[in-house]
């Protein structure tokens, strides 16, 4: 989902031409009716690597385990993410971070938050 470009070249994280772009109810709704699109701009052909940009409208939504290890820059508004113990971290525009494989969080949108994400399948053994 690269676009048919070279493997070494720049690839902007421009959501008015993705590679690939869906919309659709967040996946476990906890509260509310979340929305969320995402705009894949770059996707490696053998699934392991996929970068973009991703919102979600107000509403909370569940994720028991995480699929991939995804490194997230928050670009606007705001999230609290709820961690399986209880703990909860509040991110804003400015803030990066990174998901670990099978981490469990819920995510609590006030209203409207917005991320650049890459995430990569961690190697198997």
């Amino acid at each position: 989902m690269n676009k048919g470009c070279p493997v070494n070249t720049i690839i902007l994280f421009d959501q008015s031409a993705p590679a690939g772009h869906s919309e659709g109810p967040a996946p476990n709704p906890v509260d509310g009716e979340p929305r969320a699109n995402v705009w894949r701009c770059f996707a490696r052909p053998d699934g392991t690597l996929a970068a973009g940009i991703w919102d979600c409208s107000k509403g909370s939504f569940a994720i028991p385990s995480h699929a991939t290890d995804e490194v997230c820059s928050i670009l606007e508004g705001e999230a609290v993410i709820e961690h399986a113990d209880g703990t909860r971290v509040t991110v804003r525009p400015g803030d990066s971070f990174l998901i670990p494989y099978g981490t469990r969080t819920i995510w609590h949108v006030a209203n409207y938050v917005k991320k650049a994400f890459v995430c990569a399948v961690p190697a198997r053994s």
